[in-house]
């Protein structure tokens, strides 16, 4: 049965929603885990940042889905040529005990590509299309902006979510290592 969507901007309301999604994309906890407290802390700092417009999860970069005016899942996307200096802002600012831990990881964008960034849904509403929707509007937004390619990174141990990708037209590029996790960073080029 078709779920009927709505895909808007986000708002600085949005924080703790759009907190919980940079959370599950990160592996740290899915929406409904209960939070240890260093995860409680992150969140906290999250919800700091996505509230503000200077960082690299922002509100401002952000699209949410609502289903019946209920948050139900976000995608944030930037240029590529954001990454590393928002990121080094970022981190230092609001995330220090992870910027020790991870600073040093692979870029996961480069210059020159958009890049979608911590797609997550709600589990209330996993399996509806509503993440193959934001990836689709997150798509539209990078080419509307003149990038001829648009990347992501899948955690390669979740073969589903590469299948998914490479159905949407994504293609697998290189691999790398962020926040503890082997990825493999995929392209969508327009042809």
């Amino acid at each position: 049965m078709p779920i009927d969507y709505h895909i808007r901007d986000a708002c600085p309301a949005d924080a703790p929603f759009l907190a919980k999604c940079i959370l599950a994309g990160m592996h740290f906890a899915d929406f409904e885990d209960q939070l240890n407290d260093e995860v409680s802390d992150i969140f906290r700092n999250l919800v700091i940042c996505e509230g503000r417009e200077d960082t690299l999860y922002t509100y401002r970069q952000t699209r949410v889905a609502e289903v019946d005016g209920k948050l139900a899942g976000a995608l944030l996307s930037y240029p590529g040529a954001f990454y590393k200096e928002l990121k080094v802002k970022t981190f230092c600012e609001f995330l220090p005990d992870l910027f020790a831990k991870f600073g040093n990881d692979e870029p996961e964008t480069d210059p020159g590509e958009y890049y979608l960034d911590s797609l997550a849904v709600h589990p209330d509403f996993r399996h509806m299309g509503i993440g193959r929707a934001l990836l689709e509007d997150g798509i539209q937004i990078g080419l509307s902006k003149g990038f001829k390619q648009i990347a992501l990174v899948a955690d390669a141990r979740m073969p589903h979510l590469i299948c998914i990708y490479e159905s949407m037209g994504f293609e697998p590029a290189d691999h790398r290592h962020a926040f503890g996790t082997e990825f493999l960073r995929m392209i969508y080029t327009v042809k």
